[in-house]
């Protein structure tokens, strides 16, 4: 009930495509992408906890890759790193808040 709130308050943002993680079956990247959505809102037990969120996300969360072009002639380094806020306010405007700060510092 509040993740389908906290859904309908952020849906309202123009900038953002938002999406329920609950029926995602622990793959919020799929549910995310097949929507298109930048933001995926779940509910867990304990959400500072990556690993209780998504098992998958919390096992990449340090991944690197190296991507080689064929010849050789350039190479690029993704970083994948998970960042946490803890918010204090569960209100729609700290969550949005706290999106526009994650994405002024980076993807999302």
């Amino acid at each position: 009930m509040l993740e389908d709130l906290i859904v309908s308050l952020l849906v309202n943002r123009h900038d953002l495509k938002v999406v329920r993680g609950s029926a995602a079956d622990g793959d919020l990247v799929a549910a995310a992408t097949a929507a298109h959505a930048q933001v995926v809102v779940v509910t867990r037990r304990d959400p500072g906890d990556l690993g209780d969120v998504d098992p998958r996300l919390a096992r990449a969360a340090d991944i690197s890759i190296v991507a080689l072009a064929p010849d050789g002639a350039s190479a690029c380094l993704h970083a994948l790193r998970a960042e946490a806020a803890q918010l204090d306010d569960v209100s729609a405007d700290e969550i949005f808040s706290a999106l526009v700060a994650s994405r002024a510092t980076g993807p999302m």
